[in-house]
């Protein structure tokens, strides 16, 4: 007790360094908690997405290849198929915003039933489905907007070359913030046909529930070797897959991140270093007399350790906290980019980081303290600060 309350004293011994200490390991930590908190976030979606059970379809090019429309029907009868439905993404700008929210066209007869753990009500579901030109969106977003049943969303075509005058049908609710809207995908289609412009019959992807998890890696083999010799051929994966797929766009990211970390947790230890070496040279003849008075090398040592890990680990936590803080508001304001929650993506990492946060203070602290524990009682004295 009496050595942890020697610790705190000495915290408060240089108020500006420790606290240029601590906040110097706060915003580098706060850096790696959102890199990590990205990393974390691919991982909870898509251990999420697995429990679904759902695949994707698209054409083996990607997105730049061309899925016929003619392929739901052949994907909704492959065996192993409860449900299917294009999924086209559309792009378009709301009034005066670049793409705000994601927009697709699907099938209204089937969409809920690929995701069905969302849930509408069957009039508003009903309506939708008998209006064209017809659209329904997470309640989020609908509350986020300020948007009542029957309200007109005008969409401005950026990629296809025909502009959505949708009315609004209904709103659902969903496990996660999808912050998307679907429509109808025929009422595009056939506004494409009328303006004979590219990008009819495309279905963009198609998504698809499989009955079970068993049946997946069978059911994505049949479709792709259907499909293998035809204009459009196939690369179905599952969705926790297809969403890695953006991840790997961008290059191993993981790998970018742990390399950023290890520079980052090699700075921070030499500022942390360079702080204690600074504070023990001040405090020489004070270690002589806590020896003299009967501190072991022992207790020296681990005071000393424990003042170091204690300005990092106090760092580390504001570092984390401003992380934390950062990825939630991202979330609020842009779900479409970060689809969860800080709550959501808790796990392992942060205790590394933390635990980061506290190695670097032992690691800075090292040679401090076992020159500070080896410092005899006569020349810390003679020694004029």
């Amino acid at each position: 007790m009496h050595t942890l309350f020697y610790i705190w004293r000495n915290l408060k011994r240089n108020k500006l360094r420790s606290a240029l200490t601590i906040l110097s390991v706060g915003f580098s930590l706060a850096l790696m908690t959102v890199l990590n908190g990205y990393t974390a976030m691919q991982d909870a979606w898509g251990a999420e997405s697995e429990k679904y059970h759902r695949i994707v379809v698209l054409n083996i090019q990607g997105f730049s290849g061309m899925l016929p429309i003619a392929y739901v029907d052949r994907v909704r009868g492959t065996e192993g198929i409860r449900a299917a439905t294009p999924y086209a993404w559309y792009g378009g700008n709301y009034k005066d915003e670049q793409m705000p929210f994601a927009q697709f066209g699907c099938d209204p007869k089937a969409a809920f039933g690929v995701w069905d753990e969302f849930s509408i009500d069957p009039k508003q579901l009903e309506e939708w489905q008998k209006t064209r030109n017809g659209c329904v969106v997470d309640r989020r977003l609908a509350d986020k907007r300020g948007w009542k049943i029957g309200e007109r969303i005008p969409l401005k075509g950026t990629f296809y070359q025909f502009d959505l005058d949708l009315v609004l049908c209904g709103v659902w609710d969903s496990p996660k913030n999808t912050d998307s809207l679907w429509f109808n995908w025929l009422y595009l289609d056939e506004g494409l046909r009328e303006k004979n412009a590219q990008g009819t019959g495309n279905a963009g992807t198609i998504f698809a529930q499989v009955t079970s998890s068993d049946a997946t890696a069978k059911v994505c083999q049949t479709l792709d070797e259907r499909f293998a010799s035809s204009d459009n051929p196939t690369r179905t994966q599952t969705e926790s897959a297809f969403f890695q797929m953006f991840a790997d766009m961008a290059g191993n990211v993981r790998a970018y991140i742990f390399y950023i970390g290890l520079a980052v947790v090699f700075s921070l230890t030499l500022v942390a270093a360079t702080s204690m070496a600074v504070s023990m040279r001040e405090r020489t003849s004070e270690i002589a007399v806590l020896k003299a008075i009967g501190f072991s090398r022992r207790r020296v040592l681990v005071t000393i350790l424990g003042e170091a890990s204690s300005i990092t680990f106090l760092g580390g936590c504001l570092g984390v906290a401003l992380g934390c803080s950062f990825l939630e508001l991202a979330h609020r304001a842009a779900s479409q980019i970060v689809p969860l929650s800080v709550s959501e993506m808790l796990g392992p990492w942060l205790a590394y980081l933390l635990a980061s946060a506290a190695g670097i203070g032992l690691v800075s602290g090292i040679v401090p303290a076992v020159r500070a524990a080896q410092l005899s009682v006569i020349d810390g004295l003679r020694r004029v600060v």
